[in-house]
């Protein structure tokens, strides 16, 4: 006769909860942001070329997520400074991450678009 053992297993390791800069992409990675300062978005406009810097789809969907990546469960990235720096964080990031920093990238957008117009409501 075969004989089952049940092993209880311990409960699993509750994820650390995210701080405010941080976001957890669906393949369960911690990505830190950066706020970029204007000259590294300037530097950024410049690194993309003149051909994408007016293509307002790619800077908003790829370049500036990408530049937004401080670092990805530890490992830190420094603001791309060209197109296979910008491709290379893409890649790295993958669809999953992609989609979640640009979601909490259109958040905060949108915090700081509230936030000015109450401001302005004030005055």
């Amino acid at each position: 006769m075969v004989q089952v053992r049940v092993h209880e297993t311990p409960p699993a390791v509750a994820e650390s909860a995210v701080k405010s800069d941080q976001v957890r992409d669906a393949s369960g990675r911690v990505i830190t942001l950066r706020e970029l300062d204007p000259v590294q978005e300037s530097r950024l406009t410049v690194a993309v070329g003149p051909e994408m810097a007016i293509n307002v789809m790619y800077m908003n969907m790829y370049a500036f997520p990408a530049a937004a990546v401080a670092d990805i469960d530890g490992e830190e990235y420094p603001v791309p400074q060209n197109p296979k720096q910008i491709e290379s964080m893409l890649a790295i990031l993958g669809k999953s991450g992609l989609k979640a920093v640009s979601a909490f990238l259109r958040a905060r957008s949108k915090d700081n678009e509230d936030e000015a117009t109450e401001t302005a409501a004030k005055n």
